[in-house]
């Protein structure tokens, strides 16, 4: 029995396949035989993947590369013109390589002076912002007898005058700050807030903490801001450190826990992991950093996208970072293994990809230097040896009107910010005038 129906179904899965197969040469028939053979006919090259531009020559020429050189001028590097990106180039061996390192300087974030001077301008903007919405501060304003009509002009007027405390970040390595609060004191600071020492020039937080004034019944830690300023956050490392030292320092001074500490930034990465450095922070919550920029990350969607448009994998370029990080003689992408495209008008971050500005091997040659201050003698040495501190340019023309016996007191009514701010040139104007009084006096 088992048989037959066995043989009955072969019989009838036999018939099926005879009747589809009748039906399928039917079908054929119907068919026009050019329309059938029009994939054989095709030329061998449209099966075979496509050959790529970056692969057979290079995707720039000498215009392209003269618009980078005018968007990196000022830049910290004598290598910026036309035959030194070309140079820079001619060290990637592939075309496909040559094309990539092309496209990642093309897309290279870069802050000139210029906007370095806007940055902080526009900090400064939004540092009133955010804390005219604080809620503790607008509460404080509000049961102020003077000004009687509340507003938000008045509302920042108070702040500007009576809450924000410019301060140095408690490091001994960050150089850096000092150029910057130059900017901000002549590009962000109006008028009246320039004319009051006090209130804009920056000091040590422990000043502050330990100031007569600052622990007398007009000011409140509760109404105080402190806001301190550097060009870039990026791996948030060093602003863990800083907050080290100041937790140190509210040990010592636990009044001022109840205070605002704003870090202001020029740019800062998406990396940043601020729930646990909030963990570490002893002041009651009241943080916050500010950046007028976010970093550009080698991995941000914009990079990824610009490659994908010239087909070139992730995987390929991963080798290619890869590859040229160890060519430049470095192990790791950047410093804690995070990189970016970013540099300043004034130096490179460390976090910047390595074989753009760090390199430990003789036969690569980088775009940009990473030193993090122009000179070996740091700002505030500069300023000890000549005798200034903290900005004070003040003092300084005081110090050069002695030079001249009084003779030239006038110079008191010259402020010149910008002269002073450039301290090549401050050091040369300073030894001239020492000279000089020498020879007349």
């Amino acid at each position: 029995m088992n048989n037959k129906q066995s043989n009955q179904s072969n019989n009838n899965s036999s018939e099926y396949l005879s009747d589809t197969l009748i039906d399928y040469l039917k079908k054929l028939q119907q068919e026009n035989w050019y329309d059938l053979t029009a994939t054989f006919r095709e030329p061998l090259s449209s099966i075979l993947p496509k050959l790529r531009e970056v692969d057979e020559k290079e995707i720039y020429d000498n215009y392209k590369l003269e618009s980078i050189v005018k968007k990196l001028t000022g830049s910290p590097s004598s290598n910026i013109s036309v035959n030194g990106i070309r140079e820079w180039l001619n060290q990637f061996e592939t075309y496909l390589d040559k094309n990539i390192a092309y496209l990642l300087l093309k897309e290279f974030q870069f802050f000139s002076e210029d906007s370095i001077k806007s940055s902080v301008e526009n900090l400064r903007n939004k540092l009133l912002n955010y804390l005219i919405h604080r809620e503790q501060l607008e509460n404080i304003f509000n049961s102020l007898e003077n000004p009687s009509e509340k507003t938000e002009i008045k509302f920042k007027r108070w702040l500007q005058s009576k809450v924000i405390r410019y301060a140095w970040l408690p490091l001994d390595d960050c150089e850096s700050q000092y150029q910057l609060w130059s900017y901000y004191e002549t590009n962000a600071l109006d008028g009246s807030e320039s004319s009051c020492p006090s209130v804009s020039k920056p000091k040590s937080l422990e000043d502050y903490f330990k100031g007569e004034y600052y622990n007398s019944d007009k000011v409140t830690p509760q109404s105080t801001v402190f806001v301190f300023m550097d060009y870039t956050n990026a791996t948030g490392s060093q602003l863990s450190k800083c907050i080290s030292k100041i937790n140190s320092l509210l040990g010592k001074y636990p009044k001022w826990k109840d205070s605002f500490f704003i870090f202001l930034y020029v740019v800062e990465s998406k990396i940043i992991d601020k729930k646990n450095l909030d963990s570490k922070f002893t002041a009651n919550n009241n943080w916050q950093t500010i950046a007028d920029h976010t970093m550009l990350d080698y991995k941000d969607e914009k990079i990824i996208n610009l490659l994908s448009h010239y087909h070139i994998t992730e995987e390929e370029y991963d080798n290619f970072i890869q590859k040229y990080c160890e060519r430049s003689g470095n192990k790791s992408i950047g410093y804690h293994n995070h990189a970016f495209l970013t540099c300043t008008h004034r130096s490179c971050p460390n976090n910047t990809l390595s074989f753009f500005q760090k390199s430990s091997s003789q036969e690569w040659n980088t775009m940009f230097q990473n030193s993090q201050v122009r000179s070996s003698i740091p700002y505030r040495q500069k300023e000890k040896e000549l005798g200034i501190a903290d900005f004070e340019y003040d003092l300084y023309l005081v110090r050069i009107t002695k030079l001249f016996n009084y003779c030239y007191f006038e110079l008191l009514d010259f402020y010149p910010h910008t002269l002073i701010q450039q301290r090549h040139f401050t050091v040369l104007f300073y030894n001239i005038l020492l000279q000089f009084s020498n020879a007349v006096f």
